[in-house]
């Protein structure tokens, strides 16, 4: 299998059309200002609209989805075409039965259309009813506006699947909180937090710099029901509080405070906010809007730090309905460890325990890669490899979760989160490893694995395959070898679990290739072996990578991942709060068939550039062609199906040039065995959609 999807030369060679794209959608004239939504117009504080999803196959041949679900909006007056991303999440629950939020969504199938009514061209619309899958996604988004104030707002969406047609995907978005009416006020600054399938949406609000009228004061907790919101109003988040359906939860308080997780409301019949400050304490709803907080969660730890992950489902039984899992420290020296407790539906510790990994420092031992035999630790010069990635502005401007935690298909309870080796030290270390527990809460002992690793020292990384025990199509490698030296890194985000146990972060990779090594920032997934407890490295997506549009006919690439900043992992990075905990529609995931079943990817967020061929000329210029901070949602699929049947056009049992041949025979009469896409017509997006799939099954 090829590791990429890489089509922008061949969509060059070949003289395909493209025509502008649609939320998924540039101006009409292809050029600045673009028509990202204004960050100030309460006009546009509520939009609704559909997104067909592109079909997509991993280096492992995994069918999967992909869809730029939201785009950041844009500071008025300014040379970008809109504003950068901060944290990001999506809900770790989903409906499977729920009402559609709103009846008509918008939708558009010419160039220029979408949803900026002052910019594009006016859509046509669907209208919908009946019963309906759901969740949510979120982000915060931030610039320096014209007149030199530091912008900030959150913007998520409630997202319907129709279960008959589930790549279609009516997204319902909503401007849930700004810090001021205009480019002079800077009222408050957020940090995202988390999302419920409901649209219950979590978020810390600090003072940080802020200047202009009635500023917030100290630490806070806010909820904004972005269900109940106002359209036509926007909710400033100031001294007051919130302005619309916002709920105040920890009130200017004096102790600094992480950013939140939550209980969503479809486990615990409400939402119950449950998050950490710096008095190693966990707050916790008690009640609607009363917050307590205890110390009865670390499980004997003297410290903790991070923000802390959630599972959907308790680890210990009892009356707990989620776990959560924070970084913790046994002594004061090093994070060494993993508190992990379940919680009632009123936020109660119900059980906590403290999980020691063995090649922290103060620990003095090693953990092993029981699929390639890569050892970390106390061994080969370094005094061990402690957990971080929390530094720097992660613990007020997200991402949430730098512990990640689950229960996998037949009852295993995983735990994960990054270590960094302590022989080279720093906020921006390069040599990062995924540790994997698995612990066997009856004995209360837990074994450890690695689902990837970056040794600067050895020079040594993870390999990347094309398929189980296949091919090897790159390492993982350090962060400095993509930047050129700086930032030196890290080279690994956070992990985070899908529901079958499999393992996702961001990385940098070196990616082999015809022409030679590219070295690039990938979203990888480490696919989860039950009966070894082992991993092996899945390419998901790479900058480079090239999708087509169902909408509108246009490729767009993504060409930049967000891993690093100057000094530390990005807030805009990867988090355990970016992959949903349930698997796709709500499958059980104990009728999954393994953990390649692509119903395991319930959904994953990413923070991307994405750049349009807006010229048609083939490739993806950032000057030349618009070029948007989005964020890509990533899905499975309904069915569990080998995804290169179809890129097998002669179906002679292998993908090579002669399918290649025989689908553009097909193609250029019109031969409806050519409609890829399922539309019943044969055009340019079925052309797409072929190259697409045969470019990742050859």
């Amino acid at each position: 299998m090829k590791l990429t999807n890489r089509l922008a030369l061949t969509v060059a060679a070949c003289g395909v059309a493209t025509t502008a794209f649609a939320q998924d959608s540039v101006s009409p004239t292809g050029a600045l200002p673009g028509d990202a939504l204004s960050v100030y117009d309460a006009s546009e504080s509520c939009n609704s609209y559909v997104i067909d999803a592109t079909d997509f196959a991993a280096s492992w041949g995994t069918a999967l989805r992909m869809a730029p679900v939201i785009k950041s909006p844009r500071m008025p007056n300014t040379t970008f075409f809109n504003n950068l991303i901060s944290a990001h999440a999506i809900s770790h629950d989903v409906i499977t039965a729920s009402a559609f939020p709103v009846s008509s969504y918008q939708h558009w199938t010419t160039p220029g259309a979408g949803i900026n009514n002052q910019v594009n061209t006016t859509p046509g619309s669907v209208n919908v009813s009946g019963s309906s899958l759901q969740f949510a996604v979120t982000l915060a988004d931030f610039g320096t506006s014209f007149e030199g104030s530091s912008y900030n707002g959150i913007h998520s969406a409630v997202v319907n699947v129709d279960p008959t047609d589930d790549s279609r995907l009516y997204v319902h978005r909503v401007s849930t909180a700004v810090n001021g009416v205009s480019g002079t006020e800077n009222r408050s600054q957020f940090g995202v937090g988390v999302i419920d399938a409901n649209g219950n949406m979590h978020y810390r609000a600090d003072d940080n710099l802020t200047t202009g009228p009635n500023k917030l004061l100290e630490d806070n907790i806010f909820r904004t029901r972005i269900l109940s919101r106002a359209c036509g109003s926007l909710n400033v988040i100031d001294n007051a509080g919130g302005s619309d359906a916002t709920n105040w939860l920890v009130v200017r308080s004096v102790t600094a405070h992480g950013v939140p997780n939550a209980i969503p409301q479809s486990i615990a019949g409400r939402p119950v906010y449950g998050g950490v400050n710096f008095n190693v304490q966990y707050g916790y709803e008690v009640a609607a809007g009363t917050v307590v907080y205890t110390g009865s969660h670390t499980g004997g730890a003297a410290n903790s730090r991070g923000s802390n992950g959630a599972s959907i489902t308790p680890w210990f039984g009892g009356n707990g309905v989620t776990a959560y899992a924070l970084q913790a420290k046994s002594v004061n020296a090093d994070t060494d460890g993993i508190s992990v407790w379940d919680a009632d539906a009123n936020g109660n510790v119900t059980t906590a325990r403290l999980l020691l990994v063995p090649c922290a420092p103060g620990q003095a031992g090693t953990v092993t890669d029981n699929n390639d035999g890569y050892v970390i630790g106390a061994t080969g010069g370094s005094p061990g490899w402690d957990l971080d990635g929390y530094h720097s502005q992660t613990a007020f401007r997200g991402g949430t979760g730098s512990a990640a935690i689950t229960v996998g298909p037949t009852g295993e309870r995983l735990v994960a989160s990054t270590a960094y080796d302590n022989l080279i030290g720093g906020n921006d270390n390069p040599s990062n490893a995924i540790v994997v527990g698995k612990h066997n809460t009856g004995a209360g002992t837990t074994a450890w694995t690695l689902a990837g690793y970056y040794d600067a020292a050895a020079d040594q990384g993870k390999e990347i395959k094309d398929g189980p025990g296949g091919n090897v199509i790159g390492v993982m490698t350090g962060m400095f070898k993509v930047s050129g030296g700086s930032p030196l890194g890290p080279s690994i985000s956070q992990p985070a679990f899908d529901c079958a146990g499999n393992v996702y972060f961001v990385a940098a990779a070196e990616l082999y290739g015809d022409l030679g090594s590219d070295f690039d920032v990938c979203l990888l997934r480490a696919v989860y072996d039950q009966a070894t407890f082992s991993y092996e490295l899945e390419l998901i997506a790479t900058s480079g990578d090239v999708y087509a549009g169902n909408n509108s006919g246009t490729p767009y690439s993504i060409t930049f991942i967000d891993l690093t900043d100057s000094d530390s992992i990005s807030s805009g990075s990867f988090y355990a709060s970016n992959v949903m905990g349930a698997c796709w529609g709500g499958t059980d995931p104990a009728d999954l068939d393994g953990s390649t079943d692509p119903r395991a990817v319930g959904g994953v967020v990413l923070n991307a550039r994405i750049t349009y061929d807006t010229d048609g000329d083939g490739q993806f210029d950032n000057t030349l062609d618009e070029n948007y901070r989005s964020l890509l949602l990533i899905t499975g699929t309904g069915l569990a199906s080998d995804p290169c049947d179809y890129a097998d056009f002669n179906n002679d049992g292998v993908v090579n040039t002669q399918d290649m041949l025989a689908y553009l025979n097909a193609w250029s009469t019109g031969n409806i065995a050519a409609d890829c896409d399922g539309s019943g017509a044969v055009n340019t997006i079925d052309f797409l959609c072929f190259l697409n799939q045969w470019a990742a099954c050859r």
